[in-house]
C-alpha cells in the first residue's frame, strides 16, 4: 500500500491543505473530508496515503489522525441524534477486514508520530472487534514479539499495552474470563521477551539510546502485566510467576547510570520501570496476598532501597502502605521497625518541600487544587500520611504513642525563639497529627471518624486556634493554610461553640495577601455554611448575624487582590453566605448585585476560569431566587442592574455565558405575574432567541428552552400577537426529532398546550403536531420518548378535556385515537414518575375512561378496562422502572448530541413531511458551551390541577359518577379487565373518597 492512486492523491491535496495557514482553506478540506468519509473505501484509501514513503510526514500524520477519528466514529456507529448531524457511514464489513489485514504492519513501518496514532487506531478497533471479530490479531503480535529490531518490537509491545488497557479496574465477568483465558496465550511469549530483553541491558551500557529503547520496551512489558493481573490471577501467570518476579526483583535492584537524566527531578527510562513494577507489585500484593508471600521479603528490602531516590520514593511508600493494610501488616509490628519508617519515611516526606513552598508562592491556584481538591495523590506528603494512617489502622495504640512523641518534639522545635526559622518542623506536626487523626471523611462533612487516642480538642486549642486568631494575617502564611485546612477537615469533630468563634477569625484571614491563606479561608467559610447536622444546617443565620456584614465585605474585598480577580473559591464563598442567609440578604441585595454586576463585566472580556463563572452566576440567581419572589417592586430593580451586562454578552457573543444568563432572565420572568405586558426589553429581546445563532449550540438548548417555556406563561398573548409561534413550534419540530433532546421539545410542547395559549390560535397547528409525534413513535421509539408522550397525551385530556383530545387525534387519521390508547398510552401508563406528571397521567386517563364517547362503547370496553388497569398499578406504585414502549420496535435511548446546524424556524402548520429527518452535514465543528444548570435558579414547577388535591380520590369519583349515570358499568369493566390486585387498590381508593361504585 505505498503508491498513491485514485482516491488516495485527492485525499493527500485535501490532507495537505488542512495544514495550510489559511482558514478558508482548511474549511474547504475539512469539508471535503467530511463528505469523503461517508463514502465506501475511504478507510483503506487513507491507508494507502499513510504508507506512501514518498508523501511528507506531517500530511502522513494528519492522514493517521483523520483515520483514527473516522475509525472512532464509523467502526460502530452510534445512530445520529444531533439536531444537525447525520448517522456516520457505518464502514462495510468487508472494508473492515481490509483494514485488519494492514493496519498492524503499516503501524509498525510508520514513523513515529504517525504510529502513535494508528496504534490508538488499532486500539479502538480491537475494542469492537478483538477477539471474537479479530481472531488474527494476537497470533499475528505474538509472532512479532520475536523481532529481533527493537524499534518495530516497541510498536508491537505499544499496540498490545493499549489493547489490554482496557482490563484494568473492571471486575472479573464470564465475558471478560472467556477475553483473558483467551489472552493467555500471550503470557510464556510476553515473559520469554522479557527474559530475552534484560540480559541486553549491560550489553547495551556503552549505547545509551539502544539502553534507553531497551527499557522503554521492559516497561511496556511490565505494563502489560499489570492489565492482564488487573481481573485477577490466571493459570498461565500462576505457573510462570517465578519467572516473573524473577526478572522484576533484578530490575529494581538495577543500576544503569547511561541513562540518568541531567535533570535529577526529571525521571529517567530506568524510574520510569522501577515505578510500574513497583504499581504491578501493589496490584498483585493487594488482589493475591497468599500466592505472594514467598515474595514479600524480597520486594519489601528492594523497595526500601527505592526510599532514598526523589524519582521513586513516592511508589515505595505506596507500596509499603500496601503491605502495611494487607495480611501481611506484622512485618511493621516492631517498635523498632515503626521507629524507622517514623524518621526514615515518614518524617521526611511529611516535611515541606522546596517545589511545595514555591508552588504556595508562585502558583497558588496548582497548591489548593492539590491540597484540596485530592489531587496531592501522587506526592510524597501524600503518600506518607496513607502510610500513617495504614499503620494507625492496624496498631494504632503503638503508632500513636510513638509519633505522638515526634509530634511533641517537632512543636518544641518549633515554639519559643526563632520562631519564623522553625516553622516548617510545626508545618510538618500539623500534617503528622491529621494522619494519626483522620480515619474516614466526606466531602460535604470533612472528618467522620477519627482516632480516639489523639486527643483532637487540645491539640486544635493549643496549636491550631492560636495560628487562626494571630493578629497579624500575613505572618507565616503556610501555617495559617494549614490551620485553615485543619479546621476545615475536622470541622464536623469539633464543639459547635468552637467551629461559631472561627468565624471573625474567618473573617480576617480574608485579607490576608497570601492567595492560599484568603483562598483557604473562603473554603472554611463555605463548608462551614453548608455543613449540616441532622438534616439540618448546623449554623443559622442569627448565630452569625454580627459578622455576616463584614464577611460579605471581605470577600468581595478579596477580588481586588492581587491574582485573585477570579478566585472561584472566594465566588463560591459569596454564593454560599447569599445562599445561607437568604431572604434577609434583601437590605443589602442591591450591593451585592452591583458588585457582581461589575465582576461580570469584567470577566466578559477574556472569561478563562470556569468555576468563578458558574459561581458568579450561581450568586446572581440567589439573589433573585430569594429576594424577587417576595417583592415584586424589586424585580425591576434587579433587570435594570443585570440588562446591561447581559446585553453585552449577547452583543459580544460570550457563549461561555449565553446558558447562564438565558436561565437568569427565565427566572425573572417567572416572577412577574402572568398576564401583564412584558416591557419594551423583553419584547425586543424575544425574536433572536429564536433563530438559529443561539440554538445551534447544543449547550443553550435546556437553558433557551427554559426560557421560551418563561415567556410563555409570563406573556402568552404577546407571543401569538408578535407571530411567534410559528417559529416556537419549528423549534419543537427540531427537539422532538432527537432523541437526546426529545423531552426538552415536550417540555415546549407542555408551555404551549397546557398553559396560557389559547387552543384556538394553536389550532392550525395542531394536526401536524401530532403526526410528528406519531411519526417519532413510529420510526425511532424510545421508553423517554414514550413516557413524554403519555404524559403530554394524558395532559391534554386533562386541561382541555376527552373531546378535544379525541378529536385531534382523529383530525389525523380515523381511528387512530383508540389505537393510541390502546397500543401505546395503556402499556406505557404506569411507568410514568414525578408528582406532578402522575397527577396529569391519573385526572387525563381517567377523564377519558368516563368522559370520551369512544371509551362507552361498548365494543371498546377492553381499551378502557387496560388503561383502568394500568392507572390502579401506577397509583399502587407497582410500576417497572424499564417500562414497556408499546408495539413498535424499541431504540435504545441516547444520541450523540452536537448542536443544530442549518436550522431556520419552521412554519410547522406547512412544513413537509420532515419528523425525524436529519440535515445532511457530518458534524458540527467549532465550539459550543456545555449546559450548566444554576441550582438556584431552579425552576418551581406549579401544581398543573390545583383544583384536584388527591388524583386517586379523583378517580374513584370519576367512576362513581359514571356508575351513578349508567349502572352496572363500572363493576362489569373492574370484574372483567382490573386485576385482583389493582381491584383492591380501588376499593381502597373508593372508601377514601367516600363512594361507592355501582
Amino acid at each position: 500500500m505505498s503508491q498513491l492512486v485514485g482516491p488516495a492523491q485527492a485525499l493527500h491535496e485535501a490532507f495537505l491543505q488542512t495544514l495550510a495557514p489559511n482558514p478558508e482553506l482548511i474549511k474547504q478540506a475539512e469539508a471535503y473530508l467530511k463528505t469523503a468519509a461517508q463514502q465506501p473505501g475511504y478507510g483503506i484509501a487513507v491507508l494507502q496515503l499513510i504508507s506512501a514513503e514518498s508523501v511528507a510526514v506531517e500530511v502522513r500524520q494528519a492522514a493517521a489522525v483523520g483515520f483514527k477519528n473516522y475509525v472512532k466514529y464509523s467502526w460502530s456507529p452510534r445512530a445520529a441524534d444531533g439536531l444537525s448531524g447525520s448517522t456516520p457511514l457505518a464502514i462495510p464489513e468487508g472494508e473492515k477486514d481490509q483494514i485488519k489485514v494492514h493496519i498492524t504492519d503499516l503501524m509498525l513501518a510508520a514513523p513515529v508520530r504517525v504510529r502513535s496514532q494508528l496504534s490508538e487506531a488499532l486500539s479502538i478497533i480491537s475494542s469492537h472487534d478483538f477477539p471474537a471479530r479479530w481472531p488474527a490479531l494476537l497470533p499475528g503480535l505474538l509472532e512479532r514479539l520475536e523481532s529481533a529490531d527493537e524499534v518495530r518490537l516497541a510498536g508491537v509491545l505499544a499496540t498490545a499495552d493499549s489493547i489490554y488497557q482496557r482490563y484494568r479496574a473492571q471486575f472479573m465477568t464470564d465475558a471478560l474470563s472467556a477475553e483473558l483465558d483467551y489472552s493467555q496465550q500471550v503470557v510464556a511469549p510476553l515473559l520469554a521477551t522479557l527474559r530475552r530483553l534484560t540480559p541486553r541491558i549491560a550489553e547495551r551500557a556503552a549505547d545509551p539510546p539502544a539502553q534507553a529503547l531497551l527499557l522503554s520496551n521492559i516497561q511496556l512489558v511490565v505494563s502489560i502485566f499489570y492489565s492482564l493481573n488487573s481481573p485477577g490471577l490466571t493459570e498461565a501467570f500462576e505457573e510462570t510467576l517465578d519467572g516473573w518476579m524473577s526478572e522484576f526483583h533484578g530490575l529494581l535492584v538495577l543500576e544503569a547510570p547511561g541513562v540518568a537524566e541531567k535533570d535529577p527531578e526529571k525521571q529517567s527510562v530506568l524510574d520510569v520501570v522501577k515505578a510500574t513494577i513497583c504499581e504491578a507489585l501493589i496490584l498483585f500484593l493487594e488482589r493475591n496476598e497468599e500466592e505472594f508471600a514467598k515474595f514479600l521479603q524480597t520486594f519489601v528490602q528492594d523497595v526500601w532501597t527505592l526510599l532514598f531516590s526523589d524519582n521513586l520514593a513516592l511508589h515505595a511508600i505506596n507500596f509499603l502502605t500496601a503491605v502495611a493494610g494487607s495480611v501481611h501488616h506484622s512485618l511493621f509490628q516492631d517498635p523498632a521497625v515503626l521507629r524507622q519508617v517514623c524518621e526514615s519515611i515518614v518524617i521526611p516526606n511529611l516535611r515541606i518541600r522546596e517545589d511545595m513552598e514555591e508552588l504556595f508562592e508562585m502558583n497558588w491556584v496548582e497548591y489548593v487544587r492539590r491540597d484540596t481538591e485530592g489531587s496531592d495523590s501522587d506526592t510524597r506528603r501524600r503518600a506518607a500520611s496513607e502510610l500513617v494512617k495504614a499503620l494507625t489502622a492496624r496498631y494504632p495504640a503503638q503508632t500513636t504513642e510513638l509519633f505522638s512523641g515526634y509530634v511533641a518534639s517537632m512543636l518544641a522545635e518549633a515554639g519559643g525563639t526563632g520562631r519564623a526559622a522553625r516553622w516548617k518542623a510545626k508545618d510538618c506536626a500539623i500534617y503528622l497529627v491529621a494522619a494519626l487523626t483522620l480515619r474516614g471523611k466526606t466531602a460535604s462533612a470533612g472528618a467522620t471518624s477519627t482516632n480516639d487516642l489523639v486527643n483532637l480538642q487540645d491539640f486544635y486549642a493549643q496549636h491550631i486556634a492560636p495560628e487562626l486568631a494571630a493578629a497579624d494575617v500575613n505572618d507565616l502564611p503556610v501555617l495559617k493554610a494549614d490551620a485553615l485546612k485543619f479546621a476545615t477537615t475536622f470541622r464536623s469533630q469539633l464543639p459547635k461553640a468552637t467551629a461559631l468563634a472561627t468565624f471573625p477569625h474567618l473573617v480576617n484571614l480574608l485579607a490576608s495577601e497570601s492567595n492560599v491563606v484568603h483562598s483557604y479561608a473562603a473554603i472554611a467559610v463555605d463548608k462551614l455554611l453548608s455543613q449540616r447536622e441532622g438534616g439540618a444546617l448546623r449554623f443559622q443565620p442569627q448565630e452569625l448575624a454580627g459578622c455576616l456584614q463584614g464577611l460579605l465585605e471581605r470577600l468581595f474585598a478579596c477580588f481586588a487582590l492581587p491574582d485573585s480577580s477570579e478566585n472561584e473559591y472566594v465566588m463560591k464563598a459569596v454564593m454560599r453566605v447569599i445562599a445561607f442567609v437568604g431572604p434577609t440578604i434583601a437590605p443589602v441585595a442591591p450591593v451585592c448585585l452591583q458588585q457582581l454586576s461589575q465582576l461580570l463585566l469584567a470577566v466578559c472580556k477574556n472569561p478563562t476560569q470556569p468555576g468563578f463563572n458558574h459561581y458568579l452566576f450561581e450568586s446572581v440567581a440567589a439573589l433573585v431566587r430569594f429576594c424577587c419572589p417576595r417583592d415584586p417592586a424589586s424585580v425591576a430593580k434587579f433587570e435594570e442592574m443585570l440588562f446591561p451586562p447581559f446585553q453585552i454578552v449577547l452583543q459580544e457573543d460570550v457563549q461561555e455565558f449565553h446558558p447562564y444568563i438565558f436561565q437568569v432572565f427565565a427566572q425573572l420572568l417567572e416572577t412577574r405575574e402572568p398576564g401583564t405586558p412584558l416591557p419594551p426589553s423583553y419584547v425586543a429581546l424575544f425574536p433572536p432567541l429564536l433563530s438559529a445563532t443561539f440554538w445551534e449550540r447544543s449547550g443553550n438548548t435546556p437553558a433557551l428552552v427554559r426560557l421560551v417555556r418563561a415567556y410563555l406563561a409570563a406573556s402568552p398573548a404577546q407571543v401569538v400577537a408578535g407571530g411567534h409561534l410559528p417559529a416556537v413550534l419549528g423549534i419543537f419540530q427540531k427537539l422532538v426529532a432527537s432523541r437526546a433532546l426529545d423531552h426538552e421539545g415536550f417540555l415546549l410542547l407542555d408551555a404551549l398546550y397546557c398553559g396560557g395559549v389559547p387552543l384556538t390560535a394553536l389550532a392550525p397547528y395542531t394536526p401536524h403536531v401530532w403526526t410528528l409525534l406519531f411519526q417519532r413513535l413510529q420510526a425511532a421509539r424510545t421508553a423517554k420518548f414514550v413516557r413524554g408522550f403519555v404524559v403530554f397525551t394524558a395532559a391534554f385530556a386533562a386541561l382541555h378535556g376527552p373531546g378535544e383530545l379525541m378529536q385531534a387525534l382523529e383530525a389525523v387519521q380515523a381511528g387512530i385515537g383508540l389505537m393510541i390508547l390502546d397500543t401505546v398510552i395503556a402499556p406505557n401508563l404506569a411507568n410514568v414518575s414525578g408528582q406532578w406528571e402522575e397527577k396529569l397521567v391519573v385526572v387525563g386517563i381517567t377523564k377519558l375512561i368516563v368522559e370520551a364517547p369512544q371509551l362507552q362503547a361498548q365494543e371498546n370496553q377492553g381499551v378502557a378496562g387496560k388503561l383502568l388497569d394500568a392507572l390502579l398499578r401506577l397509583l399502587d406504585g407497582t410500576s417497572s422502572s424499564a417500562g414497556a414502549s408499546g408495539t413498535a420496535g424499541k431504540v435504545e435511548e441516547g444520541g450523540n448530541e452536537d448542536g443544530w446546524r442549518q436550522f431556520q424556524p419552521v412554519d410547522i402548520a406547512t412544513a413537509g413531511d420532515e419528523a425525524g429527518d436529519e440535515e445532511a452535514g457530518v458534524g458540527a465543528g467549532g465550539y459550543s458551551a456545555a449546559f450548566a444548570k444554576l441550582h438556584n435558579a431552579q425552576r418551581v414547577e406549579p401544581d398543573p390541577l390545583p383544583g384536584i388535591k388527591d388524583a386517586g380520590v379523583f378517580l374513584a369519583a370519576s367512576l362513581a359518577k359514571r356508575g351513578a349515570a349508567a349502572p352496572g358499568t363500572v363493576p362489569a369493566l373492574v370484574a372483567a379487565h382490573v386485576s385482583a390486585d389493582h381491584q383492591a387498590k380501588l376499593a381502597s381508593l373508593a372508601s377514601r373518597a367516600g363512594v361507592q361504585l355501582t
